[in-house]
């Protein structure tokens, strides 16, 4: 029911986000060039299982970016233990749904030749369940069994 929520929540709210930045112009010049193509390169960067691991890496180090963020004694390394992880997944191209919840509505709103099945079924589709494996098991199951009930028996 909570994920339900929360992703309902991000299609809504990033969603609004790609619209308020193409209404007030903001999504104009460059800037919705950028859009378009990024969309473009989202929705055509690999077979379905591809996608997928790189919605699972993504995922791995947003994760791995909030548990160090978390450990932080103070605002400098909290700043700097969600710095390097995002910054790698952005950089190397990983997928995360809920980024793209607000990227490919933008592409779209800045012409990208995508349709609305193309944007579920090509990326976000494959991404979210990516996300979603990488949370539950490279994520919470090896805490749980490091640290956990998942390791009790041990």
């Amino acid at each position: 029911k909570s994920w339900t929520i929360a992703f309902v929540g991000n299609v809504i709210g990033c969603g609004g986000l790609a619209y308020v930045g193409h209404y007030t112009g903001l999504l104009s010049g460059g800037t919705k060039a950028f859009a378009a193509a990024l969309g473009l390169a989202k929705c055509s960067g690999g077979t379905f299982g591809q996608m997928l691991v790189k919605g699972i890496f993504c995922n791995y180090l947003v994760c791995m970016a909030v548990y160090l963020a978390s450990m932080a004694r103070d605002m400098g390394g909290r700043y700097f233990g969600i710095l390097i992880p995002v910054s790698t997944f952005v950089a190397t191209g990983y997928e995360h749904s809920v980024a793209n919840m607000m990227l490919l509505p933008a592409a779209m709103l800045a012409g990208a030749p995508l349709t609305l099945r193309d944007v579920i079924v090509k990326n976000m589709l494959p991404v979210t369940i990516g996300n979603g494996l990488a949370g539950a098991i490279l994520v919470a199951a090896s805490f749980s069994f490091q640290f956990g009930k998942l390791g009790e028996g041990r």
